[in-house]
């Protein structure tokens, strides 16, 4: 049987004709012999690094992305190849950004500095993340989709900027990362008004569903302005969001039930009912998100609010005035909603 090392002579033997090119089997092969040995002198880490460094420039992202994979969870792998992979397109790179243990703090930050983009996303689903690296994500609206011990106590660590970078991001971007938000709220810091927005009851949904079978998106956004304290503008959107991710957040957030809420979205904005496929897409979106995550994003909203348009408290409105209730607004309506005439009877009760 021939030795590994003669093996890898004769393939480069065989890549110096001129009538073919062997460069991507050449390094499939030495990839594949490098990666059965479970150890290797600082010699043989220096040769494949020069021999497998060359071979990669001449070939296609196909095989480069292949020889990645192969790469990628290798402890053995010299630190340059891992680094020249990880900076490649993001087909070859997403293996080695998320799972390579030679990527360290340093090299990861050259990476977001060169790349970023997808590449921040891959290294976002690193299983740990050192401190400044997890912070600087948060910073650009790029999270871990899994939480781990250390980026949990790492979160923990920075103050509430972190959700307020996320819940703002989640305004902006589209439903990929909007999940991996959704998933890494859990794990940063609290917001204040997530336990005023427990306290408010059911009834509360009930109010919000009643606006949405009539048709009246102006009632239904000052519902969610005057009672939970939602900025205009975001009240606004929940609205007109032709996704419905943004509503279906608020609805998991007071923590209505599914048959409720696919009601208010189909009512409330008619676009998603049009399209068999997202209807099942919000059936999905409403079981992967937890009500826990979805009240810390709706308080983080809350918290962008003015100070004028947030609600008062309980000693506030004995001082100046009659409390506010949501039933009163539902029961006047608004000329400028444009509504349709109420139904006899609204569904689903809570």
């Amino acid at each position: 049987m021939l030795s590994p090392h003669s093996s890898i002579q004769g393939l480069i033997e065989l890549a110096r004709r001129d009538d073919v090119d062997m460069r991507p089997a050449l390094l499939r092969a030495i990839t594949d012999l490098f990666v059965l040995e479970p150890a290797h002198t600082p010699a043989d880490r220096a040769r494949f690094a020069e021999l497998a460094g060359r071979l990669l420039d001449g070939v296609e992202t196909p095989v480069r992305a292949a020889i990645a994979e192969r790469l990628a969870a290798y402890p053995g792998t010299p630190p340059a190849v891992a680094a020249r992979l990880a900076r490649d397109e993001i087909a070859v790179a997403d293996p080695v950004l998320r799972r390579s243990p030679l990527l360290g703090e340093a090299e990861l930050h050259a990476i977001l500095d060169a790349r970023g983009g997808a590449h921040a996303t891959a290294i976002a689903a690193r299983m740990s993340l050192p401190r400044s690296v997890l912070r600087r994500l948060a910073e650009t609206g790029t999270c871990a989709p899994r939480a781990t011990e250390s980026s949990v106590q790492a979160a923990a660590e920075l103050d509430p900027a972190l959700t307020m970078a996320l819940a703002r991001r989640y305004l902006v971007t589209g439903p990929d990362e909007r999940r991996l938000i959704l998933t890494a709220l859990p794990c940063c810091p609290a917001i204040d008004d997530e336990e005023r927005l427990r306290r408010i009851g059911h009834g509360f949904g009930t109010q919000l569903e009643r606006a949405a079978l009539r048709h009246r998106a102006h009632e239904f956004a000052l519902l969610l302005r005057k009672a939970a304290g939602l900025p205009a503008e975001i009240a606004a959107r929940a609205v007109t969001d032709p996704s419905g991710e943004i509503a279906v957040a608020i609805c998991r957030a007071f923590e209505i039930p599914f048959d409720a809420t696919s009601r208010i979205l189909l009512f409330l904005n008619p676009q998603i009912g049009a399209s068999v496929q997202r209807v099942f897409g919000i059936a999905d979106w409403f079981e992967k998100i937890s009500p826990a995550a979805a009240r810390r994003l709706v308080a983080a909203w809350c918290a962008l609010a003015p100070e004028s348009e947030k609600p008062r408290s309980r000693s506030e409105e004995r001082s100046e005035g009659p409390r506010f209730d949501p039933r009163r607004v539902a029961a006047r309506g608004f000329a400028l909603a444009g509504q349709l005439p109420a139904p006899r009877r609204a569904a689903g009760g809570y």
